[in-house]
C-alpha cells in the first residue's frame, strides 16, 4: 500500500471568467517550485471552475427563485427557505447548487453546465504544459442524508476510473462480494478538502500516491438512476 499525499496548492489568484485554470495553476505550481509527478491527481473546487466559465449571476438583474426553477430538474423537498433539488445534472442538493458564499454581495454562483467537460479541459492543458499524464476531479461540497455536516463530492472527473467495484472479488474470508462499489472520486474530493477548508483560499489540492485505473469513465457514474433509487 503507497503512501497517499494531500498538497495543498498555495497562491492561486482570484478567478476571474475566462481564466484559464490549467494555466494559471501550471505557473503557480512552477512558481512556487512544485514538481508535477505522473498521475498527480488534481481536485479543483467548482467555485473556481464555476467563475471561469461565467456561471456569476447578478441578483439585481436574476431572481433567485427563477434561477432555482433554471437550475432544477425537480423539486424534491422544501423547508423553508431550504430547497432540496435535482440538478440538471442529476445531482440531488441544496439550492441547485447555487452558491451566494465566497462570492461579491448580492450575487450568486451557479454549477458548471458541465463539469466532466470542465475537467477534461483542465486535464489535457495541463498534460500539454507538465508533459505528465494526470486526472482531474471537480468537487463541491454537499449536505448528506441522515448525517450532520458537509462533505466534499465529486462533481466532475476526467483521467480517472470514478468507481473501483469489488463485486465478483472475494473477501479475507474467502466470501464473494456481490454489492460493493467504492466511490474513489468522490472519496479522494473528501480527501482534498481536509487541505483546502472554507476559511482560506485554497481552491484546489494535489493528491499524490493513489494507484487508480485511468479511464474514459466520468463522475456521471455515481449518479444513480431514478429507477434504483429507494428514496425519490
Amino acid at each position: 500500500m503507497n503512501e497517499v499525499r494531500v498538497i495543498p496548492v498555495q497562491g492561486i489568484p482570484e478567478i476571474k471568467t475566462d481564466d484559464n485554470l490549467a494555466e494559471i495553476t501550471f505557473e503557480v505550481l512552477k512558481k512556487n517550485k512544485v514538481t508535477i509527478e505522473k498521475n498527480d491527481i488534481f481536485v479543483v473546487t467548482q467555485k473556481i471552475v464555476s467563475k471561469s466559465e461565467g456561471m456569476e449571476r447578478d441578483l439585481s438583474k436574476f431572481n433567485l427563485e427563477e434561477l432555482l426553477q433554471s437550475e432544477s430538474k425537480k423539486i424534491i423537498r422544501k423547508r423553508g427557505d431550504l430547497v432540496i433539488a435535482k440538478t440538471n445534472h442529476g445531482f440531488i442538493c441544496a439550492n441547485a447548487g447555487i452558491d451566494k458564499s465566497n462570492v461579491r454581495k448580492n450575487t450568486a454562483l451557479l454549477l458548471p453546465e458541465d463539469p466532466n467537460k470542465s475537467a477534461n479541459k483542465f486535464q489535457k492543458r495541463f498534460e500539454s504544459l507538465a508533459n505528465v499524464p494526470i486526472a482531474v476531479i471537480i468537487s463541491d461540497t454537499f449536505g448528506r442524508a441522515w448525517r450532520k455536516g458537509q462533505v466534499n463530492f465529486a462533481i466532475g472527473s476526467s483521467g480517472i476510473n470514478p468507481i473501483d467495484s469489488y463485486i465478483g472479488k472475494f473477501d479475507s474470508f474467502d466470501n464473494e462480494l456481490n454489492a460493493t462499489e467504492i466511490a474513489v472520486i468522490d472519496e479522494l474530493a473528501s480527501a482534498a478538502e481536509l487541505v483546502m477548508k472554507k476559511t482560506i483560499d485554497i481552491p484546489i489540492a494535489i493528491i499524490r500516491g493513489v494507484d487508480y485505473e485511468n479511464s474514459k469513465l466520468t463522475a456521471n457514474e455515481l449518479i444513480r438512476d431514478d429507477n434504483e433509487d429507494f428514496f425519490l
